[in-house]
């Protein structure tokens, strides 16, 4: 009997420690990954006999592209969400497809779009996949503008104009960019909300939206075009949970669906107090419309593999996108894909 060669595999990805060593802060590496999880990845891969070679970053695929390592590799695995740019998650995927590499999860066009939010949204409602009303603010933008005529350019200006509101940047993700003052009030501290994210955030687009008051879930997806199917939903449940610092807001006070969001002080500190929880489809027509929701734009933006779409309801009921991500973390305990899957890690408490 011939015995097969394994395929080889080279694996993308950011460390976290690595990048923190070269001076990066937290939040510039909230979105990387951790050592164990990396480890994690490279050790399954090559139990499920896979010859695995552990790249690294943009950098160190260019050097190997430039050394003729590339030429003996099969298919790439990449879990790197880049470091710098608004089409970051796609610049290795993207490399890769010029010197014709295939490589699992989404294409470098379609990891692009989804990291600008703002543009996703366009292409959604084009579409008519329903998102919450929205206008995006330009980098070229500034105070003395006025937030004003923005929100008079968007085709949503009778809705942007009934507070709350939300902005957060358009192309980050893991909640980078999202603070107690993400949720707005007052055309004041929009205006303000918009110029400490631009100050942050120099050169990319911010998003304004209408504030949705219902509830939030993360759908996971697997699969691709009409093989795709939901792994399971995850529904984030905010009753009792602590207001984000710098705030006075009596969560106890209110209903869950008025209160809630992650934001990158809270999210990193909720493994002590959890917020996900298991939605069952068969007991709410709301999950169920959720999943549909979710699959659909899966399917119509063209994702690949694995991924989530998050979803948040309306004071009407409805069900709206949020954001897709065709790029999910893997961690076994933080990543909601690992609960939607129905795993339980000890070290959390899921009742």
């Amino acid at each position: 009997m011939i015995k097969m060669k394994p395929l080889v595999i080279p694996f993308f990805y950011e460390s976290f420690s690595l990048y923190r060593s070269r001076g990066y802060s937290v939040e510039d590496c909230i979105e990387l990954d951790k050592d164990e999880t990396i480890d994690a990845i490279t050790q399954s891969l090559r139990k499920n006999g896979f010859e695995v070679v552990p790249v690294g970053d943009m950098k160190e695929l260019v050097h190997c592209i430039a050394r003729g390592e590339h030429e003996k590799w099969d298919l790439a695995f990449s879990i790197s969400e880049g470091m710098h740019g608004v089409g970051r998650e796609a610049q290795i995927p993207g490399l890769l497809e010029a010197y014709q590499i295939p490589h699992v999860f989404s294409d470098a066009a379609t990891l692009s779009l989804c990291l600008d939010k703002g543009k996703t949204k366009m292409v959604l409602e084009h579409m008519g996949i329903p998102t919450a009303p929205f206008a995006v603010v330009p980098p070229s933008w500034s105070i003395e503008k006025g937030i004003s005529q923005i929100l008079e350019q968007s085709r949503h200006t009778a809705d942007l104009k009934q507070m709350p509101l939300f902005i957060k940047p358009a192309c980050e993700g893991s909640s980078k960019g999202i603070y107690s003052f993400s949720k707005v009030e007052s055309i004041e501290d929009l205006e303000q909300g918009v110029q400490k994210l631009q100050t942050r955030f120099p050169g990319q687009s911010i998003l304004i939206e209408k504030y949705l008051a219902g509830r939030e879930y993360t759908t996971s997806i697997l699969g691709s075009g009409d093989s795709a199917r939901v792994i399971g939903t995850v529904h984030h449940d905010w009753r009792g949970v602590a207001p984000p610092p710098g705030t006075e807001t009596d969560y106890s006070a209110k209903s869950q669906s008025d209160v809630g969001f992650y934001n990158f002080h809270n999210k990193n500190k909720l493994l002590e107090d959890p917020v996900d929880r298991m939605a069952d489809k068969e007991d709410s027509s709301e999950v169920q419309e959720v999943e549909r929701l979710a699959l659909e734009t899966w399917r119509k933006l063209e994702c690949c593999d694995v991924g989530r779409v998050d979803v948040r309801c309306g004071l009407d009921g409805r069900p709206y996108v949020l954001e897709v991500s065709g790029l999910y973390m893997m961690h076994w305990i933080t990543s909601s894909m690992v609960l939607a899957g129905g795993y339980r890690p000890p070290s959390r408490d899921f009742a």
